[in-house]
């Protein structure tokens, strides 16, 4: 086991959730420079407003140049690729197809792959079936979550490059043996749906044997499939892969070119890697940075745990950039919320009946939302709640209810999802993680909410439902189900954060731009380092944007900076 992988597994062990992460090592890590992180211990500039404050934070201080006498060797390529995830690795192909020397640095010892969906407009498996999406539609409603606050020429580099990109993935996928397979429009339909949504998830790769022999204990076969492919390529167009390699700081030359990057081996010296055309920052997200998520996401302090705990995404690349002069996304950041923490069950899996449309009640045993809604926005609602907590409450046909919800991507419930989760259903009913009884009231006595309160809003809710119209929040029919046959069921979850959104601002070549928003020659950011797409929420109505815009800008950066 790795040791980034280790240190996962032991925040799940020790059950650390995100609140006490943030809230404890926000102050514990950043030294002299944390009392200045407290609300109104900052000292305020001239210019500064009573509405205003310019937090005093250390990772926004450059640290000093490491010296030459420290560099112990020196090695030379084209390009330089910053960070081992999908938009890393697609950036140091497609460097290396092109012709370029390539050199990827990656902190830990396995490609940083985590999602499943690969969200995309116009590739040929999606055109094999029918699946046809208004490019025009999908980037209006991208900027519309993030408030046009992105930058439209940005957001259209996925919408019009992302069906090619996946093409060339999956050509290089069957290349090695694995199968690609268009995602069938009946798994991203939903009818009725009060919100806009779109079928762009494109892909699902089929693991062979040797691809999950070669993976680590507990992949899934789709990122199995998909650690092949990338690992499997590299090797093939001769990229250079440094594991336990951490960047540290970017170089510039005397024109102001970023020229290079200064890394430290698994021994502790220092390694400089010449860049002849450029270095692109792949370094993922700052989700494992207290203080970068204090700065960026304030709202984080309200959420319940993380989803990938541990040490490996602390914020390198938007750090490396911003010392050099780089600009950022405006505040706050768009993180990527998931309504998935099971309270009691700390970095587990998370389990997709709890997730639901369900009945929703805050901890005075009151309805408060519309349930049918995407997973920012229902966290967004549970933020503004008592203790930023929910129950979810649902009755014994939850069996037969849940897959006439007709949830995609993440939330879906069919076979074998809806099976695994009957069975962990089980054990979390069994080990009271999930409270049941078989009255309302009794219920509400397991819950410790007001008996009266919740008996009025669960007898209004069931009113509702054989009605046919939710006359209070304007949830969808298909998901107002009466909660009536006992046993009842109620699980108390929080918000999950998976990762963050906001990073360092990029031009329509992804070259990184500075505080004056030009470009800083020969740097590139692509993945969850780079910026200018999304703002405010996550827009999940696009399922696998996130990872289709990592393989899109890997691509196309790859190929921008041999062309220089």
């Amino acid at each position: 086991m790795s040791e980034e992988n280790k240190s996962i597994q032991e925040v799940s062990e020790q059950g650390i959730s995100r609140r006490q992460f943030i809230k404890g090592a926000a102050i514990g890590t950043v030294g002299v420079a944390s009392a200045a992180m407290l609300p109104g211990c900052a000292p305020k500039t001239e210019t500064e407003t009573e509405n205003e404050t310019t937090e005093n934070v250390s990772f926004e201080t450059p640290p000093e140049p490491i010296p030459d006498s420290e560099i112990k060797s020196t090695v030379t390529a084209d390009v330089v690729v910053v960070g081992g995830g999908l938009s890393g690795f697609c950036s140091a192909i497609s460097a290396a197809e092109a012709g370029a020397k390539v050199i990827l640095l990656e902190k830990g010892t396995v490609p940083a792959l985590r999602g499943i969906d690969y969200g995309a407009i116009g590739s040929k498996l999606q055109k094999s079936i029918g699946n046809e999406v208004d490019r025009d539609a999908a980037v209006r409603e991208i900027m519309r979550f993030g408030g046009y606050k992105a930058d439209q020429r940005v957001v259209s580099l996925w919408a019009d490059y992302s069906g090619a990109a996946v093409d060339w993935l999956v050509e290089k996928a069957e290349s090695v043996g694995i199968k690609a397979n268009p995602v069938p429009l009946a798994e991203q339909t939903i009818h009725g749906a009060t919100w806009n949504h779109f079928s762009t998830m494109a892909f699902a790769f089929n693991a062979t044997d040797e691809a999950m022999a070669s993976a680590p204990t507990g992949t899934s076969p789709k990122q199995a499939a998909m650690k092949w492919v990338l690992e499997n390529n590299a090797q093939k167009y001769g990229v250079d892969i440094q594991w336990k390699t951490p960047a540290e700081q970017l170089v510039r030359d005397d024109q102001g070119k970023v020229s290079g990057v200064i890394a430290k081996a698994e021994d502790g010296s220092y390694i400089k890697f010449n860049a002849g055309k450029g270095v692109i920052l792949a370094t993922g997200d700052y989700g494992n940075n207290p203080e970068m998520l204090k700065k960026y996401i304030p709202s984080s302090e309200y959420i319940y745990d993380i989803a990938y705990p541990g040490t490996v995404n602390t914020g390198d690349g938007h750090k490396m950039g911003l010392w050099i002069g780089g600009a950022m996304d405006e505040l706050p950041h768009a993180p990527m919320y998931f309504d998935q923490g099971v309270i009691g069950r700390p970095g587990g899996k998370p389990v997709p009946l709890t997730r639901q449309p369900w009945l929703y009640v805050n901890l005075n045993g009151e309805r408060f939302s519309n349930e049918d809604l995407p997973y920012g926005y229902n966290c967004n609602a549970v933020c503004q709640q008592p203790d930023h907590l929910k129950w979810v409450v649902f009755d014994a046909k939850w069996p037969e209810e849940a897959p006439i919800f007709e949830q995609i991507a993440c939330k879906r419930m069919i076979p074998p999802a809806a099976l695994h989760s009957e069975e962990e259903i089980q054990g979390l009913i069994a080990d009271e993680t999930i409270k049941s009884a078989d009255t309302i009231e009794g219920l509400a006595e397991k819950m410790e909410v007001p008996v009266e309160t919740f008996q009025a809003n669960v007898a209004r809710y069931n009113e509702l439902a054989k009605q046919g119209k939710d006359l209070d929040f304007g949830k969808r029919p298909e998901c107002l189900t009466t909660i009536e046959k006992a046993p009842f069921y109620a699980v108390q979850t929080g918000s999950t954060l998976l990762v963050t959104l906001g990073g360092l601002k990029v031009n329509d070549k992804l070259q990184v731009l500075d505080t004056e928003l030009k470009a800083i020659p020969g740097l590139y950011a692509v993945g969850n380092v780079s910026g200018c797409y999304y703002a405010n929420d996550y827009p999940n109505i696009l399922p696998g944007n996130s990872h289709g815009r990592a393989l899109t800008f890997g691509w196309l950066a790859g190929k921008n900076a041999t062309e220089v």
